[in-house]
């Protein structure tokens, strides 16, 4: 059970994503920052508060993964990117789980259901993790728990379950990361591209895994997962924040993942990425203007939950919190765990502070007396 303790973080990879975990640990009551890992030589030796825009903090960020690992800390919240470099993500954190450090992160995509994970990247993460008597847990929020908690919470509510349907519904136009938008998922390049995420093999490792994870929480294991990929090519010149999407190149992209029964489909992951609002208007829409996602439960009774997340207007800003939180949050739990590789499976219900209340991370909260 959680205590009343601060957990000791270091965070690794303050970019993208992990800026806006550097904040979120910065300003969490339960979570004290104590060491900053960075790659750039820009950002060797600066306060973590001047790297994110908040207060001096008096932690330091360092290049020296070895120095940094030295000091006392609970956990490595891990956000340097594992799109292009998966296999060496994966080395950084055996690095962290051999240090005795416990891991949170989003960057080993696959591993968000260690189960259905490419076997070579789990035994070498499950190795680290008894040699450093510490636990492992990956998520974000899609793949991660717009994908399985949320639709595993729901079917908690139903007679029965037939189907379960995830949807993000989404603009990344906002994105400026043209690295990831274009090279990785093949925006702004003709249909024909060889983008690592419009290869069906990739995807199913990246995505299929979270599939695999609702289908057993459910108790009804998938004979395959089925994968599809469709993109909407652009007629016109457009810019997005990475960019220009021109004429001829792929504008938007719907992929699909399904979880298979005896023929049947079970378990069902969309995606509707659309590159500028402009793209795709024959796709389905979310009801906010800011996107988001949809869960549809169907069996008895059918539940469909329309969500979206945007931070103080900006859905980019939301996101990125959304992203990063369960990880952060969970940390209380990951902690008290065996070692081991952890799922959503295992974790208790994850909750997050609130202003003025008392944070203990998970439920049901120890009894005293």
């Amino acid at each position: 059970m959680a205590d009343s303790r601060k957990y000791r973080v270091i965070l690794w990879g303050p970019g993208q994503v992990g800026i806006g975990a550097l904040r979120a640990v910065i300003a969490h009551p339960g979570l004290e920052l104590v060491g900053l890992i960075v790659h750039s030589e820009a950002k060797d030796g600066m306060d973590a508060g001047a790297l994110c825009g908040m207060p001096e903090t008096g932690v330091i960020a360092t290049r020296d993964v070895d120095a940094a690992l030295s000091v006392e800390a609970d956990v490595v919240a891990f956000f340097a990117s594992g799109d292009y470099r998966y296999h060496e993500a994966a080395q950084d954190v055996a690095r962290c789980l051999r240090a005795g450090k416990n891991v949170v992160c989003t960057s080993l995509v696959p591993l968000c259901y260690p189960p259905a994970a490419d076997v070579e990247t789990v035994t070498l993460l499950e190795e680290a993790c008894r040699e450093g008597g510490v636990s492992l847990f990956n998520s974000g929020v899609d793949p991660g728990w717009a994908n399985d908690v949320i639709p595993l919470v729901m079917s908690g509510f139903s007679s029965w379950v037939d189907t379960v349907t995830t949807q993000e519904i989404l603009d990344y136009g906002g994105i400026n990361q043209p690295e990831i938008m274009f090279d990785f998922m093949g925006f702004g390049h003709p249909p024909d591209f060889p983008a690592p995420l419009l290869d069906q093999k990739r995807l199913a490792s990246l995505w299929a895994p979270v599939v695999h994870l609702v289908a057993d929480g459910l108790g009804l294991p998938l004979d395959r997962v089925d994968t599809e990929i469709e993109p909407w090519i652009a007629t016109e010149r457009y810019a997005v924040a990475s960019g220009w999407v021109e004429p001829g190149t792929m504008g938007a992209m719907r992929f699909r993942l399904a979880g298979v029964v005896d023929g049947e489909e079970r378990v069902i992951l969309e995606h509707f990425t659309r590159m500028g609002e402009q793209s795709a208007p024959d796709w389905p829409r979310h009801p906010s203007p800011h996107g988001g996602y949809r869960v549809i439960v169907e069996g008895m009774p059918t539940y469909t939950v329309d969500f979206e997340m945007h931070g103080r207007g900006s859905n980019l800003r939301g996101l990125t919190y959304a992203t990063v939180m369960r990880e952060l949050n969970a940390i209380p739990a990951v902690v008290a765990a065996e070692p081991g590789l952890l799922s959503s499976l295992d974790l208790p219900v994850i909750t997050g502070p609130m202003r003025g209340g008392s944070w203990q991370g998970v439920l049901p909260r120890s009894v005293e007396g």
